[in-house]
């Protein structure tokens, strides 16, 4: 099969990119021609893929993705790609994936939580009109075959805030690398890590791991490790300044790692994997903390949030802002008989999103999408 993926750029610390990367060199390996539409990729060549470099005007974040926009439209328009699946927001395609979830919704949820000057900077930032009138030319003028969804929430928010009927889209679970994300790293990279930092074995550790730090929750994960009386030590992992939380922190460690590439050593030296976030389609890391034996603190605000089972392998709190509720679940994972459980329960359930698993759903989609096509072009 002949596929074109499209996805601005790939970056070792994107979590989305970094998905996009491993689901083009699955399909290559299963014998799948790829071919990858973006301005920037440094991902490892391969015998069946191949990279197209889109011209994009860089000047700023607005006309970049505008640019990406409207170059792949003109790029594939014509082209004879039997599938052509877009992991941004662009204007042809015949699959795309919702990743990024819904701006729309992100933007609710942010204003909630958010002054007034916030609100105001989030009405008069042009990139945000961009995104979201991407956003409705994509569900409104319908430029798609189907919609792929990574949780049943992002399927929510796009039907609630655009009308798209259900059977427009097809939700399948991310999947993840049981092997590089393993409990057994733990005996390689947990003193060396934890060493790295100043850490003892014994200190209980605290992991979070993405970018966009005001998105994914990091000031009420440092609110609440900073509300308990036991010490518990934070690791942030990810891209985002540490400034604006520097008045946080008092008496617990706190620590900014920045962006890591070799990101499974960081879940091995952690006890716990702490993500309160105010808006996440899904999140790859849910996954590989739960590879990784990890518990699993989340908020209902994010899409991994469904596959979580409450006080089995992770908590999920209601509300981001509720600092004390994710404390108390820290709490209970201080206990080391119940931490222990949890990290295998975590184990079990993570090894049901295998990216074989995913790759056959996939293929499954992409074929359906084909014999659609074929059936209306017979019909016209």
């Amino acid at each position: 099969m002949k596929i074109a993926i499209i996805r601005k750029k790939y970056t070792f610390h994107g979590g989305a990119e970094g998905f996009s990367q491993t689901l083009i060199t699955q399909l290559a390996e299963a014998g799948n021609e790829i071919h990858i539409y973006a301005m920037q990729w440094e991902g490892n060549p391969s015998k069946n893929i191949f990279f197209h470099k889109v011209p994009v005007l860089t000047a700023n974040s607005f006309l970049r993705d505008l640019s990406f926009a409207i170059s792949c439209l003109f790029l594939l328009k014509n082209t004879s790609y039997d599938i052509i699946q877009s992991h941004d927001k662009t204007l042809y395609q015949d699959i795309y994936r919702a990743g990024d979830g819904c701006h729309l919704e992100w933007l609710r949820q942010r204003c909630l939580r958010t002054g007034l000057s916030g609100k105001l900077s989030i009405v008069l930032n042009p990139y945000h009109w961009l995104v979201l009138f991407l956003e409705r030319m994509i569900f409104k003028g319908h430029r798609y075959h189907k919609i792929l969804v990574i949780s049943d929430m992002v399927k929510r928010n796009i039907m609630e805030n655009y009308g798209v009927p259900s059977p427009d889209m097809e939700l399948i679970y991310n999947g993840v690398d049981l092997e590089k994300f393993h409990p057994r790293n733990s005996i390689k990279y947990r003193e060396k890590i934890r060493k790295q930092h100043g850490l003892l074995n014994s200190d209980f550790v605290v992991l979070f791991v993405g970018s966009g730090f005001e998105r994914k929750g990091v000031q009420y994960l440092i609110q609440a490790v900073e509300s308990l009386s036991d010490p518990v030590t934070v690791l942030i992992v990810g891209k985002g300044s540490e400034k604006k939380f520097k008045g946080l922190k008092k008496h617990q460690k706190i620590v900014f790692c920045g962006p890591q590439r070799d990101i499974e050593k960081y879940y091995a030296a952690a006890d716990a994997f702490v993500f309160p976030t105010i808006y996440e389609p899904f999140g790859n890391v849910h996954l590989e903390a739960l590879a990784s034996g990890l518990p699993v603190i989340t908020t209902k605000n994010s899409g991994a949030a469904e596959i979580i089972e409450q006080g089995v392998n992770g908590f999920v709190v209601e509300r981001p802002e509720d600092y004390k509720v994710i404390a108390e679940k820290i709490r209970i994972l201080l206990d080391g008989s119940t931490r222990d459980s949890m990290s295998r329960e975590a184990r079990s359930l993570a090894e049901k999103f295998t990216f074989q698993r995913y790759t056959e759903e996939i293929m499954k989609l992409y074929n359906d999408v084909i014999a659609d096509q074929r059936k209306e072009l017979k019909g016209r």
